[in-house]
């Protein structure tokens, strides 16, 4: 059951979001602003879980914060808002991304066109390329902790909860300052198993590691299959999964430079991925983006503030297949819009006068829509809906009673006009000339 208290005396749980290796994260209101914004709290080594004096936290926490305000003025990273301390335990605030995870795309079975994973590597790797220059490394990048944006689709990298430093500064013989890999003093491996390389599994992360993590995510999306589903080679450990994928040869080669067993043989920055991309760049033209306000897309059915991932997760995709072909966002189906559901289907005989069709409006069809599943039940629709479509028509026989009619009605005024004619040349004998002409007669 939630509590309560309010986080320092602001801050009201609504949801626990999950929990980390050093942190647990939740979804909160912030009470002090009008309408109480949703934010996202994270409760950096919580007392109850890590038996760490509070010096040593405090240092931890104050480091990680430093950190990541490195990051506040880029938008493809949630915000940090407010870092505190309360009763001894320290929390750190960042904004709410509204969207849904990119595992929801990730359905098992489902592969991705090529077009769809090389945008996928150009809007990760730009992020990536941004977080490395800063001197730090994510250390957990999987589809989880990669949101695709309501207001724009554009993805965001989400969980900065094991973020660390690239490199430390230490002191070394006659007080000389020398920078080493902050890791060679690291011996907590953080990641998630099958998106780990070895060296993070040692607890040695480097830049490459988010490289490796990203390349996985790709040969997932082509596959269908999770890392931990992907045979390695006994000799080498390198992932074997081309025979499983339906790829070129100039992506593939990219990818297997991502995931090399060994860090020193993939590429050393994001920077040297998206320049190996680059020749490819003509392969795949920029795909379309959706417009976020249109009102076929139901946005609020993926992922609401008070709604768990988890339910995202089971409720739509557990037995939906998403679109494999060129579709830019997939979505799952019952959120397609509808297509053509009302065709022409009645046919008039080509002896027929012409008949005046009023239809209902139908969605535009896009180019891009492949989805199978999809066109067999608009199919079915269109049958079941057909008589919705109206159409009026007016036979011969309908025609010559019309004549017919019209003919009457004319004679019936012809021979009222006749009989008023007669009247004005021989108007009828008034009465007194009856009288006289009676009169005459009987004398």
């Amino acid at each position: 059951m939630l509590s309560s208290k309010l986080l320092g005396d602001r801050y009201q749980i609504i949801q626990v979001l999950g929990q980390g290796a050093f942190c647990q994260t939740y979804m909160v209101q912030d009470t002090d602003l009008p309408f109480y914004p949703t934010r996202v709290v994270k409760h950096f080594l919580p007392s109850s879980r890590y038996s760490i004096s509070v010096e040593v936290r405090r240092r931890l926490f104050t480091r990680e914060v430093e950190a990541l305000k490195k990051l506040t003025n880029y938008d493809l990273v949630p915000r940090i808002l407010d870092s505190f301390e309360d009763n001894l335990e320290f929390y750190l605030v960042q904004e709410f991304i509204e969207g849904y995870p990119l595992s929801v795309e990730l359905s098992a079975g489902y592969c991705w066109s090529e077009g769809k994973v090389f945008q996928l590597l150009q809007e990760v790797l730009g992020i990536l390329n941004f977080i490395h220059a800063q001197g730090l490394i994510h250390r957990d990048v999987k589809p989880n902790n990669i949101i695709r944006r309501k207001q724009d689709n554009r993805l965001v990298l989400i969980d900065f909860g094991a973020v660390k430093p690239c490199d430390e500064l230490v002191r070394g013989q006659g007080n000389t300052s020398i920078f080493l890999p902050l890791e060679q003093h690291t011996t907590i491996a953080i990641g998630t198993p099958g998106y780990m390389p070895s060296e993070q599994q040692r607890g040695k992360p480097r830049p490459s590691s988010d490289i490796y993590a990203l390349g996985i995510i790709g040969i997932q999306a082509l596959t269908g299959l999770h890392p931990t589903q992907l045979p390695e080679d006994a000799n080498t450990g390198e992932i074997i999964w081309q025979d499983r994928a339906q790829v070129s040869d100039g992506l593939a080669a990219v990818l297997n430079k991502m995931v090399q067993y060994h860090f020193q043989n993939r590429y050393q920055s994001a920077k040297e991925v998206l320049e190996a991309l680059l020749p490819l760049t003509n392969l795949y033209p920029p795909r379309q983006e959706l417009d976020p306000n249109d009102p076929t897309i139901l946005w609020s059915q993926l992922l609401s503030p008070g709604q768990d991932t988890k339910e995202v997760l089971g409720s739509k995709t557990s037995s939906q297949q998403l679109d494999n072909q060129n579709n830019d966002i997939t979505l799952p189906e019952e959120l397609l819009p509808p297509r053509n559901l009302y065709p022409l289907k009645q046919e008039l005989p080509s002896n027929s006068l012409p008949v005046n069709v009023t239809t209902v409006p139908q969605f535009p069809s896009s180019e891009n829509d492949t989805n199978e599943v999809l066109r067999e039940k608009v199919s079915l629709i269109s049958e079941q809906q057909s008589t919705m479509t109206t159409i009026t028509a007016f036979p011969r026989k309908s025609a010559l009673l019309i004549g017919l009619m019209v003919g009457t009605i004319s004679g019936l005024f012809l021979m009222l006009l006749s009989y008023w004619s007669m009247q004005v040349i021989s108007p009828n004998p008034h009465l007194e000339n009856w009288q006289i002409q009676l009169l005459k007669k009987f004398r």
